[in-house]
């Protein structure tokens, strides 16, 4: 039976309705899915995915499992690793091993990076750029717990790819922030250098001043 009344599509439409529909997601909520981080004495850990694998031979197929870790000290340490194994929690401890091995540090200063650096791992390419304070850390999946767990307060980040892969778009943030670590340690260099210029500048100065006195 067909009605004039549009009451009930009044009421169920638009955000309201959206809303009603999920109270946990309402309108202009744009928060982080929780992520579940282990924090430990020495670095925090957290597992960005795990996979189930199969590999067919002529045996039959063999099932394993690939899991994907992230650990971080919250002081500019940062590393991924990814392994697989028989089982999930000795895949996670052979990730946790390949982590701490590809383990670098990020320069930070006033709680973001000093650069803007743009890097591409496989078919994934990752944007990192520096932001203010209070703006906070701009960034979504993987590459936003890369930027929590190395102690990145704010930075703003970018998949510039169309990449859904946590491995690929992972490495290619650390290849970033790897990026980071290299210009800063030249920029460093270059000043020393200066520093160590002008020094001798002044030894120059100073000898050819005690020179005339005497």
């Amino acid at each position: 039976m067909k009605t004039n009344d549009n009451s009930y599509n009044k009421t169920n439409r638009g955000p309201q309705a959206r809303s009603l529909r999920n109270p946990q997601k309402r309108e202009g909520d744009r928060r982080a899915p929780f992520r579940n981080i282990v924090k430990n004495s020495d670095f925090d850990q957290l597992i960005a995915g795990i996979r189930r694998v199969t590999r067919v031979t002529a045996g039959g197929k063999h099932m394993s499992f690939s899991v994907t870790m992230l650990l971080g000290n919250n002081k500019g340490k940062i590393g991924i690793g990814t392994a697989k194994g028989d089982d999930v929690p000795r895949a996670i401890d052979k990730a946790k091993k390949e982590a701490m091995r590809h383990m670098i540090t990020v320069p930070i200063v006033n709680n973001t990076v000093p650069y803007e650096v743009e890097a591409k791992y496989c078919s994934s390419r990752v944007l990192v750029k520096p932001a203010k304070e209070g703006k906070g850390v701009i960034a979504g999946g993987v590459v936003r717990d890369i930027m929590i767990l190395a102690g990145i307060k704010n930075v703003t980040c970018k998949i510039l790819s169309r990449s859904h892969s946590a491995i690929n778009n992972g490495k290619a943030t650390l290849l970033a922030l790897e990026k980071i670590a290299e210009i800063n340690a030249m920029e460093q260099e270059k000043k020393n250098n200066k520093a160590q210029e002008a020094k001798v500048e002044e030894v120059k100065v100073e000898e050819k001043t005690s020179n005339k006195e005497s």
